[in-house]
């Protein structure tokens, strides 16, 4: 059955995942200013403590539940556990600020990925789907806005707009229906196997595993088995597979 959808990932498929360093410098700024306003002393080590903890629980949540903890949900985990007095204005500010970091300091483009989104988008429709931390749906959009590459796409499916992550079928369903094409119709994009590809192959898309993101090189998983019907180092390979997908 010839591919009608093409759907893509967000992080380390269309961007990487450069500045995160930055982006948790930023972070650990805002939640010591905003504790600041309570006269409270925090030791530095406890908030280098925060900040792994809350990826913990964010991980936790994500990989056992199938869904990504809310950016105010992380944020009053990381109140509650420096045993603050509870504000949820203190909370939201820190949800806020928090999200906002991936526009201040942003990642970049992976190589190659305009050129082959221009050309992907003149045979298939495109859509994205991707779980999101402290960034939403509405950040990761307002990046690919600046990058000049969200007019390529026709469906999006973020977990904290759906209310579940990948591989839970929902994730690629929302995409599916709202483009109107069968699974068979279509092929995922990712570069995790437990999530994009395990996901994408249970539901009975095609799937191909990205490992592009040169940033995150020492923690890719290329040469790991893999369930996708193809594997790919670069943008160019993921068009190679796709037309030679197509053709058969």
């Amino acid at each position: 059955m010839p591919l009608k959808v093409i759907t893509i990932d967000f992080w380390n498929t269309l961007f990487d995942s450069v500045n995160g360093a930055e982006r948790n410098k930023f972070r650990k700024a805002i939640l010591i200013n905003e504790i600041d306003k309570y006269d409270i002393l925090i030791k530095a080590d406890e908030f280098n403590e925060v900040l792994s903890a809350s990826w913990e629980y964010f991980n936790d949540v994500w990989l056992n539940q199938m869904r990504t903890p809310a950016p105010y949900e992380t944020a009053e985990f990381i109140w509650k556990y420096l045993k603050l007095p509870y504000n949820e204005e203190s909370i939201n500010n820190i949800s806020k600020k928090f999200g906002e970091a991936i526009l201040d300091f942003s990642p970049n483009l992976i190589d190659g990925v305009k050129e082959a989104l221009q050309k992907l988008s003149l045979d298939f429709k495109l859509g994205i789907i991707s779980d999101t931390g402290f960034s939403t749906g509405v950040h990761l959009k307002q990046l690919m806005d600046r990058n000049s590459i969200l007019q390529y796409f026709s469906a999006f499916s973020f977990s904290d707009e759906t209310g579940v992550s990948k591989p839970h079928p929902k994730a690629y369903k929302t995409i599916l229906e709202t483009l109107n094409v069968l699974p068979a119709e279509a092929l995922h994009v990712g570069d995790i196997e437990q999530t994009d590809i395990k996901g994408a192959k249970e539901l009975g898309m095609k799937a191909i595993r990205l490992s592009a993101d040169i940033v995150n090189l020492e923690s890719s998983d290329y040469d790991s088995d893999t369930q996708a019907d193809a594997k790919a180092k670069t943008w160019n390979d993921v068009l190679i597979a796709i037309k030679k997908f197509n053709s058969q």
